[in-house]
């Protein structure tokens, strides 16, 4: 079964476990629910080097917003720099970035099973078979094979340069972008083996998010503004290893957290302009069968605001975005139908920065 569709089971069951009360920080574990709730986990990443990572739930129905899950449910906080949550065989892996780890929490209750502490800096995890797992690290040219019955480390893949980042599984193989300014290539690794047998150039250097089509085709986003890197949208055959097409960005466009709609015929992405003002700052949404990249955002970034994470439901094709608020406080979470029209917004952690839906 999709690791998805186990994850809307679960929910049925962790609802019933947790309250749902807005904007308070330590809601009663106890207080069980009539019944369960449609609603999005979202992984707050916190504050770099202040330890406040931590866990939220928006209930769809009510509009309630869960804080502090984690601490909630541990009695402890969860660390420093939370970057990724994926759901794996019945438990949730988050990978706290700053400190070293990955913590490995029971799907039903949130309830801390193990911590993976032997790992650099870790990034991304993606799913490669029923019992292993990819790790990326930042800083690091490693990917660590993760054994996800025994939650230990058993090899560590050796790449070209540091920085890998975003992965994705397509008939066998992992595709693994490389964020590191020198990389102008995709790698791909045998999941099998472990062993890397193709590199595949793209446009542009610093390739760091990746999505898959309805073709088959994938499309990798690349590109560094801050070092000196121009931005790339580049689409290529997984099936014969070769770029297809590609679309430069404007030397003041700084795109990221490329995604995609649940038909795979919609690509979204972030323009940052972490000064706030109005030009290249919102959601942009373009076709796969567009020739050009878009000219103006779908939703316009806040004046003196940025939007950091993306999630888009796949039942209600609503669009989800977090605003940072510098990172001081409490995230605000916006809430768009499939078209651009604000529906909600939701206080949710610090830093929020990705979702997932039930």
């Amino acid at each position: 079964m999709n690791p998805l569709v186990k994850h809307t089971i679960y929910w049925l069951v962790i609802l019933t476990c947790l309250s749902c009360v807005k904007d308070k920080p330590n809601p009663d574990a106890n207080v069980l629910l009539q019944f369960a709730h449609k609603g999005v986990l979202v992984l707050n990443e916190g504050s770099f080097g202040n330890n406040n990572s931590e866990l939220s739930f928006i209930d769809f129905s009510t509009g309630l917003v869960t804080q502090s899950i984690y601490q909630t449910t541990n009695q402890k906080q969860l660390g420093d720099i939370a970057n990724k949550i994926v759901y794996m065989n019945g438990c949730y892996y988050i990978a706290v970035n700053n400190s070293n780890k990955i913590v490995v929490l029971d799907g039903l209750t949130f309830k801390e099973k193990t911590v993976i502490s032997n790992i650099h800096f870790p990034r991304q995890i993606l799913q490669v078979n029923a019992h292993t797992a990819y790790i990326t690290s930042l800083y690091y040219p490693n990917i660590y094979v993760l054994d996800l019955v025994s939650n230990a480390i058993t090899s560590t893949i050796t790449l070209d340069y540091n920085n890998a980042e975003q992965m994705l599984l397509y008939n066998g193989s992992v595709w693994i972008t490389n964020w590191d300014t020198a990389s102008n290539q995709m790698l791909k690794i045998n999941a099998n083996t472990n062993q890397l047998v193709e590199k595949v150039n793209i446009a542009g250097y610093a390739a760091h998010d990746i999505v898959q089509d309805k073709n088959n085709l994938l499309w990798i986003l690349s590109g560094n503004k801050y070092k000196n890197k121009a931005s790339f949208l580049t689409c290529i055959d997984p099936n014969t290893n070769t770029m297809v097409k590609s679309f430069a960005f404007g030397s003041e466009e700084d795109p990221f957290r490329l995604t995609i709609d649940a038909a795979k015929e919609k690509l979204y992405y972030l323009l940052v302009n972490y000064n706030g003002g109005s030009s290249n700052n919102g959601v942009y949404i373009m076709n796969i069968t567009d020739t050009t990249l878009p000219k103006t955002a779908l939703i316009q970034a806040y004046s003196n605001s940025y939007f950091y994470g993306i999630g888009i439901d796949s039942v209600s094709q609503h669009i989800f975005l977090s605003d940072p608020k510098g990172f001081t406080q409490q995230s605000t979470v916006y809430e768009y139908s499939h078209d651009g029209q604000l529906i909600q917004h939701y206080q949710c952690g610090i830093g929020s920065n990705s979702f997932i839906f039930n």
